[in-house]
């Protein structure tokens, strides 16, 4: 039997993005077809209902936020108002995670319909400035306003459930300087100053584009299954190489998650095929060990394939990842 209960849930109810950020691998490969598709309501409900009954059994019982982005644009999925009454009817709260381009008047409103069930609402806006923010979104200047617009009239109606996150890099980020990445011959050409270079432009920006609005910085970014550093964008090879790895070592476990929560041993990721994979970082869905539509979460969750898929993972998939754990 298994000894670890779920303690984390993310299901990617649509498995698209209409943005295509310079530090994601939606902007260079694209997201991966197979999973292109809108989860049905029933095999969502299906979901969240073995969730709640299992809490306690397989599911830690203070298991109350399931997650809804991996690298989706969750505002686009087509049931969305069905998807808000069954996390309500199975009471969960949801987070919503968006680039803010399709949270219109009407999806604002709808969530404040739902604000019982909503979390939190975090917009990924990499920059205040109109052609810069088309630049690193790879999206049309024109839709800048747009996103201006919803991001004002969210804030006016959701306020202390709404934040925005800047995704950037600077001195901090550097692994020379202390960080987890390492720059290649195409990322962007970034001021890398603290004080003031373009993260700390972007932040400036941002805040005097939205007063009022709580706004902070992310400059840890991660290589996803190792398609930016093949793509030579960002590179995280030296730093699990300085700080973490060595040929006595072995990958052992996961940090990967909220707090001391182990996505390998804790977390369930969940496709809108229905597929059960290992980690986020698994961006082309090759650690699929199950699937909700031909078995159950809890037999899913204790079976052989899980635990050889973990294994698996831990000496490959793992191996390239900032948040393993390694030792003897």
């Amino acid at each position: 039997m298994n000894k670890y209960l779920i303690k984390a849930v993310q299901i990617d109810v649509n498995g698209l993005c209409n943005a295509k950020c310079w530090f994601c691998p939606v902007a260079y490969v694209g997201n991966p077809k197979e999973a292109i598709k809108d989860m049905s309501l029933s095999d969502l409900e299906n979901i969240l209902k073995q969730l709640q009954e299992g809490k306690g059994i397989f599911v830690d019982p203070s298991l109350n936020i399931v997650y809804t982005a991996n690298y989706n644009e969750v505002l686009l999925y087509k049931n969305f108002e069905g998807m808000l009454d069954l996390y309500r009817k199975y009471n969960f709260k949801i987070n919503i995670l968006s680039n803010g381009i399709a949270l219109t008047k009407s999806k604002v409103d709808l969530l404040v319909k739902n604000i019982d069930i909503i979390n939190e609402v975090l917009l990924n806006i990499p920059s205040g400035n109109e052609q810069r923010w088309s630049e690193y979104t790879n999206m049309n200047q024109s839709l800048f306003k747009k996103v201006v617009a919803n991001v004002n009239y969210a804030f006016k109606n959701l306020n202390t459930q709404f934040r925005i996150m800047v995704n950037g890099l600077d001195d901090r980020s550097i692994t020379e300087n202390g960080g987890w990445v390492d720059l290649l011959e195409n990322t962007p050409k970034l001021n890398l100053s603290i004080e003031d270079g373009s993260l700390k432009a972007e932040i400036l920006e941002l805040q005097e584009l939205f007063p009022g609005v709580n706004i902070f910085e992310n400059y840890h970014l991660y290589d996803r299954a190792g398609h930016l550093e093949d793509l030579k964008i960002l590179s995280q090879s030296k730093a699990i190489n300085k700080y973490l790895s060595n040929p006595d070592l072995k990958v052992i476990g996961c940090n990967g998650g909220i707090g001391v929560r182990d996505r390998t041993r804790e977390w369930i990721h969940i496709n809108p095929n229905g597929d059960l994979f290992i980690c986020c970082n698994d961006y082309d869905f090759k650690t699929i060990y199950g699937n909700t539509n031909k078995a159950t979460l809890e037999d899913i969750w204790n079976s052989k394939n899980r635990l050889e898929m973990i294994n698996k993972s831990y000496s490959d998939l793992c191996t390239r990842c900032s948040a393993a754990v390694w030792g003897k």
